[in-house]
């Protein structure tokens, strides 16, 4: 008699978030999928023999495809896409999940690759033309003096520095000693 043992295609996973296996087969998930049915995704959409490494990182797991006489490794996840999965390559031999992920995210943003040297220059946010070219110093603001300007200076200082002041004073003093000052003075 030959026992085999179910396949369950829907799996369930356990609750328990540390341990990442169906509670029916015990088949280790990825999100919620087989390692298997990861790289039947793999295949449908590539259409190259796809081979899974056994080397799992977080949610990630390498898979090894063979094609025109070359083979490439790459790291590939569940996704919720129409592919059902997401790749990245990494030249690093031994990343962690969190490097996986950040790589996807960093290529899903268009930074460039890791190995890639950067030739464009990023330009700043904002616009060359839409400010001065060079930020006026203090002493060049101070040169162009009108009374507008002296009082955005005393707003943007001095307010402030009083504020700490009186609160510094009305902490040290306490509510009596404010309602004696205040008393004095007016």
């Amino acid at each position: 008699m030959n026992v085999t043992v179910p396949l369950c295609p829907p799996h369930t996973a356990s609750r328990d978030p540390f341990q990442p296996t169906c509670t029916v087969c015990g088949v280790r998930l990825l999100d919620g999928i087989s390692i298997e049915q990861l790289v039947g995704r793999v295949e449908a959409l590539v259409q190259e023999s796809i081979q899974p490494t056994g080397r799992i990182r977080g949610t990630w797991t390498e898979v090894l495809e063979e094609g025109d006489d070359q083979l490439w490794a790459y790291w590939v996840r569940p996704a919720r896409n129409f592919a059902g999965y997401e790749a990245i390559d990494c030249t690093n031999p031994d990343p962690t999940g969190e490097q996986l992920s950040g790589l996807l995210l960093a290529e899903l943003a268009g930074f460039p690759a890791e190995g890639d040297a950067v030739t464009t220059r990023v330009t700043e946010i904002g616009v060359a033309w839409s400010r001065p070219k060079h930020k006026a110093s203090r002493w060049e603001r101070f040169k162009r003096w009108t009374r507008r300007s002296a009082e955005r200076e005393f707003v943007t200082i001095a307010t402030p520095l009083c504020l700490f002041w009186a609160v510094a004073l009305g902490w040290v003093l306490g509510w009596d000693g404010v309602k004696a000052v205040c008393s004095a003075l007016f």
